[in-house]
């Protein structure tokens, strides 16, 4: 009975952060311009417009989508250097809505998943450390800026994390008591992840981690059974978008081919599409890119050229990178001004009186860029803490902790920005919520 009771003000606390959440969610959301994402100079008008063409069958060409003027692209699906899931999931609206209304119902359809998010970060966190971790996880993230911002961008994040955590919310569920259903569980996760991987490449061998966390924590024989579960339906699933490439133009590929392109750019840095083009016309030797046969290669070799030619330098650049991308919070550039960092920098190097912070506290769009990097750094910090508290419940923390690591090697190899390393904010904050729970029912007992 007291179990019973004590479940009840939980749910109803989550279900008051849950519209709370959806409600942030929706006001920021519904308040931007619909249209104003189809600008081609950004990663989102990329996305919008190869989406309508996947999703309506264009191949090749100069592509515009009807309603919006004076915004085309040149398209080439033979050579899409990305999976093809979010291109078609955003594809899908714009071929069945007009462009404003379309945008507006993916926004929507983004702020539920980025409410579903906080639900799912409640119940890994309560795995973890009970309901009150479950509860301040799930809270975080509701009010978080980053996490507030992020389903009205037309980018990829939103749905690659929703995917992912779902599948490892399936994954952990295998190690609670009484659980009846592994097989199921472990297909539905494998698949989950395989769609996960065909929104962002970069998660390709992943799985492979969670079957040597199988064979850990489940002995060689049940570990082997569930591990060769989770890979087939993995496999099934990002084998369809290669089976689909090579029937219609005959091009062999698993989840994406850019991975030669961003080794590339691991050792040369981001510096911009146009900078990447230019690069690549002078490897080559052609004027334009789109008429490289074979760019993969091309970038490959000249990967390995940079990186044999100077290894420590190389290294070295990609620990600066890495940690940069790290240190500086995602989101802060979805705010105009001067670049917050910057800012604190040049009071410190140069003025340091309280008159100079107070006019640096004036600057433009400087509160929502301070909150961003306060929740940014409070989650790793108490992240940290919160991976230490649950290293005795390493069945239910690896898993988690081991996409916060596989993210972050995967980003030393390839390149890192503050985008790319978002995802594993989730799973920071998850952490955290175990830590500050912990430290809260710690003070609680010592003032009794």
């Amino acid at each position: 009975m007291t179990a019973i009771t004590g479940q009840k003000p939980a749910a109803r606390r989550l279900k008051l952060i849950l519209i709370l959440a959806l409600a942030l969610r929706l006001v920021y959301g519904l308040a931007q311009d619909p249209l104003a994402v189809y600008n081609t100079n950004g990663d989102s008008g990329w996305y919008l417009l190869n989406g309508y063409a996947l999703a309506t069958g264009f191949d090749r060409g100069t592509i515009s989508v009807p309603g919006v003027t004076g915004v085309t692209l040149p398209v080439s699906l033979s050579t899409l250097p990305t999976p093809p899931l979010y291109l078609l999931f955003i594809g899908f609206w714009q071929a069945v809505l007009p462009p404003p209304a379309a945008i507006v119902m993916i926004r929507l359809i983004q702020a539920v998943m980025g409410v579903a998010l906080c639900a799912l970060a409640y119940r890994l966190a309560r795995r973890l450390g009970g309901d009150r971790a479950g509860l301040w996880a799930a809270g975080a993230l509701a009010v978080s800026p980053a996490f507030v911002i992020e389903p009205a961008a037309l980018l990829s994040e939103t749905l690659y994390m929703f995917l992912v955590s779902i599948a490892l919310w399936l994954y952990v569920r295998l190690f609670a008591a009484h659980h009846t259903q592994p097989a199921v569980s472990l297909l539905l996760a494998g698949g989950l992840l395989g769609l996960a991987t065909l929104t962002r490449a970069p998660l390709l061998l992943f799985p492979l981690g969670l079957a040597l966390h199988l064979l850990l924590a489940c002995g060689w024989r049940a570990g082997l059974r569930r591990a060769a579960l989770l890979l087939a339906a993995y496999a099934f699933i990002v084998s369809l978008w290669t089976l689909y490439s090579l029937a219609r133009w005959d091009r062999f590929i698993v989840a994406a081919p850019g991975f030669e392109a961003f080794l590339f750019l691991g050792t040369t840095g981001w510096q911009g599409p146009e900078s990447v083009d230019r690069s690549l016309a002078e490897l080559s030797g052609a004027a334009v890119p789109d008429q490289i046969a074979d760019q993969q290669q091309i970038y490959r070799e000249a990967a390995m050229q940079n990186i044999t030619r100077d290894l420590p330098g190389y290294l070295a650049r990609r620990a600066s990178d890495l940690a940069d991308a790290y240190l500086q919070p995602h989101g802060t550039a979805y705010f105009g001004g001067e670049s917050l960092k910057d800012l604190a920098l040049g009071w410190l190097q140069t003025d340091r009186t309280p008159g100079g912070l107070l006019r640096l506290a004036q600057g433009e769009w400087f509160w929502p860029k301070l909150a961003i990097y306060i929740f940014h750094y409070a989650g790793l910090v108490l992240g940290v803490v919160g991976i230490w508290l649950t290293r005795r419940r390493w069945r239910l923390a690896l898993p988690l902790l081991g996409f916060i690591a596989y993210t972050t090697l995967v980003h030393f190899v390839l390149d890192a920005l503050p985008r790319y390393l978002f995802p594993t904010m989730l799973f920071w904050w998850i952490f955290a919520a175990v830590a500050f729970s912990a430290w809260r029912r710690d003070r609680v007992a010592a003032a009794r």
